[in-house]
């Protein structure tokens, strides 16, 4: 089972008094199985040479973590190495290392969740008020086709019963105003609202991205675990 995986890593490039150069923030999710975490990034920025550059911890949300770094010169090539409770795990995009080619961003697996934020409302009907509920965020995926299908797959009965609902093509900037492409693409998403179901006090959900052409399916589901976010309102995960 996966307990690391890429979020994102874009180039950026940079100007000014003279000088012009690159460098790559990176981004990573890693699963908690220990609280001793080691995450580093590892490159080469000529092909040759391989470094390697500690990520630090940027955030935690309960059964896994967000680790971050950023090389400060060229990237060609990549992998991510994540090493707790005696064991030493990588994601290297299937054993063929992640690598910026024409592109300019890449999306671990495919398909990441960025953001899912949960919402409450109210409607009117027959003489009472009733509290609705649903979810909404932002998914990213690498473009490998332009038919595709981007979505998340909700429970808000704790897994009893599932639906999916599609996404929306976003652009090229992340909440956040992040650009990510060319190479990745951002898809938001807002599951329909629905009177709040009691039974459960959180909603699980994975996401999911489809190439239509060849009915390839890939999914982020927070390595086998399912993402879970409070339906408090403003309540979020990344």
């Amino acid at each position: 089972m996966a307990t690391v995986r890429l979020k994102l890593a874009r180039r950026e490039f940079f100007s000014g008094g003279g000088f012009t150069g690159t460098f790559t923030p990176v981004s990573a999710k890693v699963k908690n199985i220990a609280a001793a975490k080691d995450v580093a990034v590892l490159y080469t920025p000529d092909g040759g040479t391989w470094k390697e550059l500690p990520m630090t911890f940027a955030s935690h949300f309960g059964d896994y973590d967000i680790f971050s770094g950023t090389p400060n010169e060229q990237v060609l090539q990549f992998a991510i190495r994540y090493s707790a409770a005696g064991s030493t795990f990588f994601d290297n995009n299937a054993g063929q290392d992640y690598r910026f080619v024409s592109n300019v961003a890449a999306v671990g697996g495919n398909v990441v969740l960025n953001k899912a934020t949960a919402r409450r409302g109210n409607q009117a009907g027959g003489g009472f008020v009733f509290t609705t509920s649903w979810l909404e965020g932002q998914i990213l995926v690498n473009n490998l086709a332009f038919a595709k299908d981007v979505g998340v797959r909700l429970s808000a009965d704790g897994g009893l019963t599932w639906h999916d609902t599609s996404g929306s093509f976003a652009g090229a900037h992340s909440d956040g105003g992040i650009f990510v492409g060319p190479g990745a693409e951002v898809w938001q998403f807002k599951t329909p609202e629905l009177n709040l179901d009691p039974s459960a006090g959180d909603f699980r959900f994975a996401v999911f991205y489809r190439v239509l052409s060849t009915g390839q399916i890939f999914w982020d589901n927070n390595f086998g675990q399912d993402y879970k976010v409070s339906k408090s309102h403003g309540a979020s995960v990344e």
